[in-house]
């Protein structure tokens, strides 16, 4: 079954990639916001991004929460469909629609110092477009999680590789990899946001929730000392996309284990809260905390915390109370 939705997914990228960009982002957004009207209780997606956001923006009202949570699932489809183009089309024709690179100077600056350099990114807006905008400026290694089963995987990885990347996977492998370019003084970067998984690495705060993060981070940057830099992209108006490199705190290279993964989860929000509508809340990244799993994702659980949330009940209850976990 994994194996026939591996090829149905490829020749629908396939199929996307033949026709015009602005006609396959607005196909992608249409169909989304389509399915922003329908019951919750039949498309898990929108029913993922709707618990996601009453967990992380207590201060907005329920009527709120839904109208975010539809225009959240409309800039997610348009994110993934545009991906047709991004790893099979020319990928000039991508970094065309790139409008501005901030503090790209910094970073060739970085790279040319024989220092190492970390790239701390996220799911968040059209994030392969750095990727491409990064591989023009270094053959940096970037870590990923493949899909072996999966007929898509061998695209995903074309195209992330098609201006100078060279991808990793998440394994013993990958991070060998990954080191051995740190050693030498090359880059690397990671999708920072990604629920790890290994049950040893510690939990801290983000969006006022703890989760378990990836220890590898700390000490990589304590090891290497490397410059470090957040990696995000932005989607503007026109169709159009902003990059951005920005410079993490000179202070984490010294910071202990605890504090270091909480400042590096605290700049992710903070990017994320820049357009908190461009971000993939349909990813499951509550899905554990520091007593284990969460039961928010269960579609009778999930369905229970909308309702009771819709009915005006204290947030706080809804996702700290019994049965939150476990």
């Amino acid at each position: 079954m994994a194996e026939k939705k591996g090829k149905a997914e490829y020749f629908l990228v396939k199929g996307l990639s033949l026709l015009p960009y602005t006609v396959v982002v607005r196909f992608a957004r249409t169909l989304a916001w389509l399915a922003g009207w329908l019951p919750l209780s039949l498309v898990s997606a929108h029913r993922d991004m709707v618990i996601n956001y009453l967990a992380c923006f207590p201060e907005l009202d329920y009527r709120e929460i839904r109208r975010r949570a539809r225009k959240a699932l409309v800039e997610t489809a348009h994110t993934l469909a545009s991906y047709s183009h991004v790893w099979l089309r020319d990928p000039e024709q991508t970094l065309a629609r790139v409008r501005t690179v901030h503090n790209e100077d910094a970073v060739r600056a970085a790279l040319a110092s024989g220092r190492p350099v970390l790239f701390l990114s996220l799911h968040q807006s059209s994030w392969e477009v750095p990727v491409l905008v990064l591989g023009r400026m270094a053959s940096s290694v970037i870590m990923y999680q493949p899909a072996e089963d999966s007929a898509l995987d061998p695209l995903v990885k074309q195209g992330r590789e098609a201006t100078g990347c060279r991808l990793v996977p998440t394994n013993g492998r990958g991070v060998k990899a990954a080191l051995m370019a740190l050693e030498q003084g090359g880059s690397f970067g990671l999708l920072a946001d990604h629920q790890p998984g290994g049950k040893q690495n510690p939990c801290v705060p983000f969006f006022h929730h703890p989760v378990p993060v990836p220890a590898f981070v700390h000490k990589v940057i304590a090891r290497y000392q490397p410059h470090v830099f957040y990696l995000s992209a932005l989607r503007v108006p026109g169709g159009r996309v902003d990059v951005y490199f920005e410079p993490a705190p000179d202070s984490m290279q010294d910071m202990d284990e605890g504090p270091l993964l909480t400042e590096m989860m605290a700049g992710l929000e903070r990017i994320i809260r820049r357009a908190p509508e461009q971000y993939n809340w349909s990813y499951n990244r509550f899905r554990r905390g520091p007593d284990g799993k969460r039961r928010w994702y269960k579609k009778p659980q999930t369905m229970a915390i909308i309702r009771r949330a819709a009915a005006g009940e204290d947030r706080r209850s809804l996702f700290e109370g019994p049965g939150a976990a476990g």
